[in-house]
């Protein structure tokens, strides 16, 4: 890449960014870390929030910041409009961005945030623009469908309608230099609808891991250990209580820790009741440092991962990195991270086979620590090879050099597959 590139400014767009708040704001902001890094001219528009609650603490000669006003404060407090939140964002970023670039159209704008292939973002003409990396479209594997809220079933019964209206309405996307897509198949289909050019998307990963992961020794496995863990906001689509309906099912001295908090914790408390597990299934509450939980990692045997409508899986990438081998459903994002070598697949049939056959990985690896010891080294070599920051961000950084649309897709489906991203599941 000539020097000359760097000397063109990324306006870096995120609602969410910080070290804190979820996977799309720490996403956001380690990649910014990482362009800085690299030399390159960084300009991040985010909003105050990010700044106050999410721990964005870059210089802020580097900050284009949305305020918080009156009027998104009582959005936010209100379930009727909260949805109004993000296209406002970035209807008042768009005018901070023309502010910015005056009559320069020289500034590539990377909208990294939200995923969905759907959103508006408003973007302004004339610039170059990279949207992604996008996934979402994410929804219940059918045996479980009748979990779904009315929402999610109105969301996903007018997806298609929403995608074909809106992607007219909004040409922004059909106008990208490219489009970074990491929700495979499914984001590709949606982004199609919209009119989208498919020689404009290239795949890439959706995340990287914490480059402190990196450095951190695996974790080794020998002998029995019937000690399994699992973590994330207690929601129904985290599925914690197929969890907790394996453990009933699995050997009497397999035990499970919940690390988390959310709505369905009550429900859960009370499955737990209900089953009888009250010495074998622990509640432990919302870990404040996040890399207190990744210690933790090393107690264990296995991490439970039964999401049923999960778009990427960064927890899943952090515990291959550390070398915790990962039991998790065939569906969505977990199912493109790994293969049958560096995690345990179990097949989104129905509540009583899932349930059954995650009691049987359990059950597996709690009393074949060589078992466990083989997919802990699979999954850590794996994902050095996928999920270090190095690697991911590379791949969206390719976006910024010149390529035409079909170079720009076959280069970084290259890079994919020389980081394993072809291996398959």
């Amino acid at each position: 890449m000539k020097r000359a590139d760097f000397e063109t400014p990324i306006y870096l767009i995120a609602e969410r960014f910080g070290h804190s708040g979820g996977g799309e704001a720490i996403k956001a902001y380690q990649y910014a870390q990482y362009l800085c890094d690299r030399g390159r001219k960084v300009v991040v528009f985010t909003h105050e929030r990010s700044v106050n609650e999410l721990g964005a603490d870059m210089p802020a000669e580097l900050m284009r910041l949305v305020p918080e006003t009156v009027s998104q404060k009582f959005m936010w407090h209100s379930r009727l409009f909260r949805a109004l939140l993000q296209p406002y964002f970035h209807w008042k970023t768009r005018r901070l961005v023309l502010k910015e670039a005056g009559t320069d159209r020289s500034p590539i704008l990377h909208y990294i945030s939200p995923v969905s292939p759907v959103a508006p973002r408003f973007a302004p003409a004339g610039f170059s623009t990279v949207f992604g990396p996008m996934t979402g479209n994410i929804y219940y594997p059918p045996g479980f469908k009748y979990r779904m809220s009315l929402k999610d079933r109105l969301r996903e019964k007018l997806h298609k309608l929403a995608q074909l209206t809106l992607g007219r309405i909004f040409p922004e996307k059909r106008r990208a230099t490219c489009l970074l897509v990491s929700g495979y198949e499914r984001t590709r289909a949606s982004l199609e609808l919209a009119g989208c050019d498919s020689a404009k998307m290239t795949d890439v990963v959706d995340a990287g891991v914490n480059p402190k992961l990196v450095l951190r020794p695996r974790v080794r496995h020998a002998g029995p250990n019937p000690r399994f863990m699992c973590s994330g906001r207690l929601v129904d689509h985290k599925g914690i209580d197929l969890a907790i309906r394996a453990v009933a099912k699995a050997r009497p001295e397999v035990t499970l820790d919940i690390y988390g908090d959310g709505k369905e914790r009550p429900a859960l408390e009370a499955l737990v009741a209900e089953l009888g597990l009250q010495g074998r299934v622990s509640f432990k509450g919302w870990v404040p440092r996040h890399d207190d939980l990744i210690a933790s990692f090393g107690e264990y045997r296995g991490y439970l991962f039964p999401s049923l409508a999960e778009a990427n899986g960064i927890v899943m990438q952090e515990a291959m990195m550390v070398g915790l081998p990962v039991i998790t459903l065939r569906w969505g994002g977990p199912s493109r991270l790994a293969n049958d070598t560096a995690a345990i697949y179990v097949e989104p049939t129905d509540l009583e086979r899932v349930t059954t056959d995650l009691a049987a990985a359990m059950d597996r690896l709690a009393t074949d620590g060589e078992a466990a010891e083989n997919i802990s080294l699979n999954a850590r070599q794996l994902a050095e090879q996928r999920f270090s920051w190095t690697s991911v961000a590379e791949t969206w950084e390719d976006a910024y050099t010149p390529h035409t649309p079909s170079a720009l897709s076959e280069h970084g489906e290259a890079k994919m597959r020389r980081s394993g991203g072809d291996t398959p599941v």
